[in-house]
């Protein structure tokens, strides 16, 4: 029930949404030519709530109590910004990546609130001629307050559990 003629300069001036062009709500309706009953338009679109967490830190905690040796690889990237204001992001890696670890090992990794794109992968010795290496774990995770990563088990059914 608006102004037909702003509706008309709204269209004539380009209908872009904007602090100078907010808009106007456009009604319509049609109907079957056959019988000229009412066509009904059915139209839905999905709605995706993303929520985020800020964290100063985070906390990694790495247990190993499994019977055999264990490796792990941890990276992440840090985010600084240049003179200029921009972002710049910094690869890093966990000082321990790549030893052999034995058990019983536990270790808890301070993760800076600055990071992103952290990836765990940990990897068993089976003492197998033809799978020396076999990977236990390998994921994306998002920084959250603390996490546990435990493994254990034997080098033939390695087990995990990721508590958060």
């Amino acid at each position: 029930s608006g102004n037909i003629e702003t509706l008309k300069k709204i269209i004539e001036e380009g209908a872009r949404y904007g602090k100078l062009n907010p808009g106007v709500p456009i009604s319509y309706s049609t109907n079957f030519v056959k019988d000229n009953r009412p066509a009904q338009i059915l139209s839905n679109s999905e709605y995706i709530e993303t929520t985020s967490t800020v964290h100063n830190s985070s906390a990694l905690t790495l247990d190993h109590s499994g019977a055999y040796v264990a490796k792990y690889n941890i990276t992440w990237e840090e985010v600084s910004y240049n003179e200029a204001g921009e972002e710049v992001w910094e690869p890093k890696a966990w000082d321990k990546n790549g030893v052999n670890l034995t058990s019983h090992w536990s270790e808890t990794i301070q993760i800076p609130g600055n990071a992103r794109n952290l990836h765990v992968n940990i990897q068993e010795c089976t003492g197998l001629a033809w799978e020396w290496w076999r990977t236990v774990y390998d994921k994306d995770l998002p920084l959250v307050g603390q996490r546990k990563i435990t493994i254990w088990g034997t080098t033939l059914y390695p087990q995990y559990a990721d508590e958060v």
